[in-house]
């Protein structure tokens, strides 16, 4: 008897619980499949248009950072006793860092 009456107590539990918490009973649904595919096609097709002007400019900033700093080798810059390279190789380094394509989380962020 004792058996039963603990059986019985455990499933009035169980059963509070999942009542109690109706986040753990519900299912969450899922986002459409065809939005994820938009995305992905939209991230292909940015990315496409996007690499070749990265690289231009990435290249085109190295190329003109090489000029502006044979030109300006010795002469004095902005700040304590230094040269104008310091800041030249800082300009010409951020035009090729950061990323060469555009994923589908950022289409997402940014046209939904």
């Amino acid at each position: 008897m004792k058996l039963k009456m603990k059986s019985k107590l455990l499933v009035v539990v169980l059963v509070c619980g999942m009542l109690a918490s109706p986040h753990l009973v519900r299912a969450q649904q899922s986002a459409p499949q065809s939005d994820d595919g938009a995305f992905f096609l939209g991230s292909f097709l940015l990315s496409v248009l996007y690499f070749p002007l990265k690289l231009a400019t990435c290249v085109g900033t190295q190329a003109t950072a090489a000029v502006a700093y044979t030109a300006t080798y010795g002469v004095a810059g902005n700040y304590d006793g230094g040269t104008n390279g310091k800041d030249i190789g800082e300009v010409a380094r951020r035009s090729c860092t950061g990323s060469w394509i555009i994923p589908p989380e950022q289409v997402k962020k940014d046209y939904q």
